[in-house]
């Protein structure tokens, strides 16, 4: 094995050899009787010569020792300084976690819903509604303004006209109609088992119209119970005994309702002219509470419960009127035959899932 050698050891060592050599030298001049004075000036210089090189030699092995110290206590010092940051960062490690640490493995999230597809319009949902009329003026050569009144207002129906027949199996059909009005406003009567049919497409949820004069005379009858589901009753029969003297003025009972707004307006029902020879010139109505109707018309304009002759039931779907439509101006009554269908189909299309 191999031993490293000091630096300043060798040095010293090589000064020391110099000096017995020249010692050496000078033994042998004087012993071969050399002894001028260029030997003196010889050994002079090189005793000089050997003293300054002493002193060289001496201050590089102090430097490097100096050195060699140095060294050592900064490797010292370094050492420390490391051990101590160690010692820190250890210390911290166990008292402070993590501030940020890593996500812990969780499942995905789930997807958003996709978007529903836009709805229809609903306006062109009524207008595509499948309605059946009934109109019982049709027999008479007189006006249809319920026909009058879809015809204008851009519907597509089916009308059986006032062939009871062909209304009954309508009614009966697989078709689920969205609107059918059931309009008996001739002095002929549509009663019994119809009202059994209409109520049947009630509870399916279809839409309903019905103009009726003389529910007073079938208020005991099959119609009694549209009229329990519906929330109204009869309050006493519309009747003159001096019929051409009769006060036929109807009222608003809720001004801004729809039925009265949309999509039609300024309609009025107090221009009327007795048209219908009759003293019987319909029913009035009153709230029984047992249902959500509301009273929208009447023959007193302070009267909201009783004195009723338009009424709106069943979340809007349900429209009973009882008065006759020809005892007014024709443009206010196609009017509001076409607010009517308008109020009623909205309530069924936005009561559909």
């Amino acid at each position: 094995m191999f031993k490293l050698i000091q630096p300043h050891s060798f040095i010293l060592k090589k000064w020391i050899v110099i000096p017995i050599a020249v010692f050496l030298v000078a033994i042998a001049c004087i012993s071969s009787g050399q002894t001028d004075t260029s030997l003196l000036q010889t050994q002079t210089a090189l005793q000089v010569q050997l003293t300054v090189q002493a002193q060289q030699a001496s201050q590089i092995g102090q430097e490097t020792a100096i050195a060699a110290e140095k060294t050592q206590i900064a490797q010292q010092i370094q050492a420390t300084v490391l051990a101590e940051q160690i010692a820190q960062l250890t210390q911290q490690a166990g008292q402070n976690p993590p501030t940020n640490p890593p996500p812990a493995a969780t499942e995905p999230p789930p997807l958003p819903p996709s978007s529903p597809e836009p709805a229809v319009d609903i306006e062109q949902k009524i207008k595509n509604a499948k309605i059946l009329l009934f109109e019982d003026m049709a027999g008479t050569g007189q006006l249809e303004y319920y026909q009058e009144a879809l015809e204008m207002g851009g519907y597509t129906f089916k009308d059986d006209g006032s062939a009871q027949g062909w209304f009954k199996d309508d009614l009966l059909s697989s078709t689920e109609w969205d609107l059918i009005i059931a309009a008996s406003e001739s002095r002929t009567k549509i009663q019994g088992e119809f009202f059994v049919y209409l109520l049947e497409h009630i509870n399916r949820g279809a839409a309903v119209i019905i103009e009726h004069w003389a529910l007073d005379d079938l208020s005991q009858g099959k119609v009694a119970s549209i009229l329990s589901k519906c929330g109204v009753g009869l309050y006493r029969d519309w009747y003159f005994r001096e019929w051409w003297l009769a006060d036929l003025s109807v009222w608003p009972l809720i001004p801004d309702h729809p039925v009265f707004t949309t999509p039609n307006k300024g309609i009025s029902l107090r221009n009327f002219s007795v048209w219908w020879d009759d003293p019987d010139q319909g029913d009035l109505l009153k709230l029984t509470g047992s249902g959500d109707a509301q009273l929208l018309a009447g023959t007193k304009a302070t009267s909201k419960s009783d004195h009723g002759v338009v009424a709106s039931c069943l979340g809007g779907r349900v429209i009973i009127q009882t008065f006759s439509s020809h005892n007014y101006r024709r443009d206010s009554v196609t009017n509001l035959i076409q607010n009517y269908v308008h109020y009623t189909l909205t309530n069924y299309f936005l009561s559909q899932p």
